[in-house]
């Protein structure tokens, strides 16, 4: 009985988790490009600061990635809209 309802809170732990982060994600679905930070994609965050590294010179093309926006979708965040739209479609409906 005790390995049951030990299954039990792991799977609403991990459901908990799975919505934790759907709220997440529809609160704030974009995040900056990876891409265009100083350092480029590995070394843009905490290891560029600490070195000191200069931004490269901006280049004439648009990133592929933003396409010059500067913002990135975070992952999940197309699903997590699409659901909504799905409930509030569901909702008029009824």
């Amino acid at each position: 009985m005790h390995v049951i309802e030990m299954g039990l809170e792991v799977t609403g732990l991990a459901l908990l988790a799975v919505l934790a982060r759907a709220v997440f994600v529809y609160c704030s679905p974009y995040r900056g490009c990876r891409w265009c930070r100083p350092g480029g994609l590995y070394f843009g965050s905490a290891l560029a600061r600490i070195i000191g590294h200069k931004r490269r010179p901006r280049r004439k093309r648009r990133c592929w990635r933003c396409k010059g926006t500067r913002m990135t979708r975070r992952l999940g965040s197309k699903t997590v809209h699409k659901m909504k739209l799905a409930v509030q479609q569901a909702w008029e409906e009824r």
